[in-house]
């Protein structure tokens, strides 16, 4: 088996939607298991295509201008295949700061619109991935020694990545810059790795699913654990004592538990669909004063941070509220309640799917057959004027109406004349009318503009605005 390396990487994007707006700068570096930094660098950009528009408020982050990704940037398809090479390289574990609820999303879907296997290189040959952002609030909960912990303005701690590299003075300069971020997010590895090694090395394993089940055990035994996760408040330290209770029937990677800090009386006494409505109505549409019920769920694929409830010492429960008499007690209210599992069953598997929507977005819409998977290798393995030629018969209607895109995307210069009037034809309706799985719309785009222009001081962002309302200004002028 190949030696283990990481690569660690960062996207910048368009907006903030990772399976529907677009890469914009793609940065990564890798290191060995001892977080030595072992090949060059590598830093592309991804040319920006004329269907959709740039949000100005990402714009405002990253300062980076379409222009300038348009000059220096490579069409999707052969940015997605450098990125593919280099985490399907055997032994990979491709990590982040936040990456397995952005950049992973970011990449598996940039995989699938252009005809790559969007998992493959997370498994094969010994691969893997893994987050640190939990690590980093773990560290917070459980072993805070050795390392500064920053705070905002009103006294909350706050784990941004760019606050977390001030307080440490780990250097990062250029923050929201891709390239920055992977080397700041590198610096803030070490030290954990160099201040609290053994919660370092035990988080690491926790990128594979047997190691999780291990700490979850028999859900027969009822072991209540810890779990660090940013969907529990700030004030207890993004940390719960929860109950596992059972692993979702409809995604075996889903296990869902009980929060035993809270009192669970409310709970007990409520029906299924009550349930499902105080866990899955939006939040601006929840009734006022109704808080949600202490249901969570955690995926065994996604590298969870959780630990036995006995690594929890004295004053990290005193600190975050944990009472293990309460626990038990709270447990065993659960456990006496013969039908409550079978209800919070009936939640998670009669629930409604969610519309997948466009096909640009209809990734998690289900797997690709064998005999598309060999049509999409031809595909990929076809020149750019081969493609024009094409007319592939896909099994998956998903790929039948991505293929057209995926050849305009990258390379409408070669389009037919027939083809060019169908591209002009979808971009107007994408840009203007919001189909097709349109993020932002010409209209959206200019209320937001006017309102940055109006609220901004600065004047490099109000130039950068500027800027970019040329671009988008050029995309309309194409119809």
């Amino acid at each position: 088996m190949s030696e283990m390396t990481f690569f660690w990487h960062d996207y910048e994007t368009w907006g903030l939607n990772p399976r529907a707006d677009r890469a914009s700068q793609f940065a990564g570096i890798r290191t060995n298991a001892e977080l030595e930094i072992i090949d060059e660098e590598m830093m592309i950009y991804c040319r920006p295509t004329g269907d959709f528009i740039p949000h100005p408020d990402s714009v405002m982050i990253t300062g980076l201008l379409p222009q300038v990704a348009a000059e220096k940037g490579l069409p999707e398809a052969e940015f997605f295949q450098q990125i593919f090479e280099q985490m399907s390289r055997p032994g990979t574990c491709g990590v982040g700061y936040n990456s397995l609820r952005f950049d992973d999303e970011v990449t598996r879907f940039g995989l699938y619109r252009n005809f790559y296997d969007p998992y493959v290189r997370e498994w094969k040959n010994g691969n893997s991935r893994w987050d640190i952002i939990d690590l980093v609030r773990m560290t917070f909960a459980l072993r805070p020694e050795g390392i500064n912990w920053p705070t905002r303005e009103d006294g909350v701690p706050s784990f941004r990545l760019e606050d977390m590299t001030v307080a440490n003075d780990i250097p990062h300069v250029g923050a929201h810059d891709a390239l920055s971020d992977v080397h700041a997010t590198i610096g803030l590895a070490r030290l954990i790795k160099e201040k609290q090694p053994e919660l370092f090395s035990y988080y690491l394993k926790l990128r594979q699913k047997n190691e999780v089940l291990k700490i979850i055990k028999d859900f027969k035994d009822a072991t209540p654990i810890l779990h660090v996760t940013g969907m529990y408040p700030i004030e207890v330290g993004r940390i719960a004592p929860v109950l596992p209770i059972f692993r979702n029937n409809l995604n075996k990677n889903e296990v869902v538990v009980i929060d035993l800090r809270q009192d669970p009386q409310r709970l007990l006494a409520m029906s299924a669909k009550e349930i499902s409505q105080n866990l899955f109505t939006p939040k601006a549409e929840m009734p006022e004063g109704v808080e949600r019920v202490g249901v969570k769920s955690l995926h065994l694929n996604k590298s969870p941070a959780i630990a036995p409830i006995a690594t929890l010492r004295g004053a990290e429960a005193k600190r975050w509220k944990i009472d293990l008499t309460a626990i038990r007690k709270h447990r065993d209210q659960i456990l006496a309640d013969k039908g409550f599992i079978q209800r919070i069953r009936e939640v998670y598997e009669n629930r409604e799917p969610i519309e997948p929507g466009d096909v640009d977005s209809s990734l998690y819409g289900g797997f690709i057959g064998d005999g598309d998977r060999r049509l999409s290798n031809k595909i990929l393995n076809s020149k750019a004027e081969q493609l024009m030629e094409m007319e592939p018969d896909f099994a998956d209607q998903r790929l039948q109406q991505l293929f057209p895109r995926y050849r305009a995307r990258n390379w409408p210069h070669l389009l037919s004349e027939k083809d060019q009037k169908w591209w002009q034809d979808f971009c107007r309706v994408r840009l203007l009318e919001g189909d097709f799985g349109s993020t932002l719309t010409l209209d959206a785009f200019n209320q937001r503009l006017r309102e940055i222009v109006e609220e901004e001081t600065d004047e490099d962002k109000l130039k950068l605005m500027q800027q970019l309302e040329v671009w988008v200004q050029g995309l309309v002028e194409q119809f």
